[in-house]
């Protein structure tokens, strides 16, 4: 579980996935249970998904090159979780759909946390004399 690329890749296949998934209003809606009122908007967030797993995936191929970019999207990740927080707790979202994305999104974040350099000053470019 300390392989970079692992993080990415898993972290990019969640992603298409659901992004795959929001794309088609009857997919996403029976994997989510969404009961969004405007489908277009969860496509355009589909969109967004499958272009960003899809940028992760090509981190994977170089994970040490792209590993500062780890606590970023960390606190992405963490960014959603709040925004599924808030959704339920306002009765927008079903309980399934909710708990689902906070609990993977959770477990992302923090594995993406732990496994980012602690250090910028290792992975800065170096100065020619």
């Amino acid at each position: 579980m300390n392989s970079r690329s692992l993080a990415f890749k898993v972290t990019s296949i969640w992603l298409m996935f659901a992004g795959v998934a929001l794309l088609f209003p009857g997919i996403g809606n029976q994997l989510f249970v969404l009961n969004l009122t405007n489908w277009g908007i969860a496509s355009e967030y589909g969109g967004v998904a499958l272009g960003v797993g899809a940028m992760y995936w090509l981190f994977s191929g170089d994970p040490e090159r792209y590993a500062p970019a780890m606590g970023l999207i960390a606190l992405g990740l963490m960014l959603n979780v709040a925004v599924n927080v808030y959704w339920l707790a306002v009765g927008h979202y079903a309980l399934q759909s909710a708990v689902f994305n906070i609990v993977i999104n959770t477990v992302l974040a923090g594995w993406l946390w732990a496994l980012k350099p602690r250090s910028s000053a290792a992975y800065s470019a170096p100065t020619s004399v």
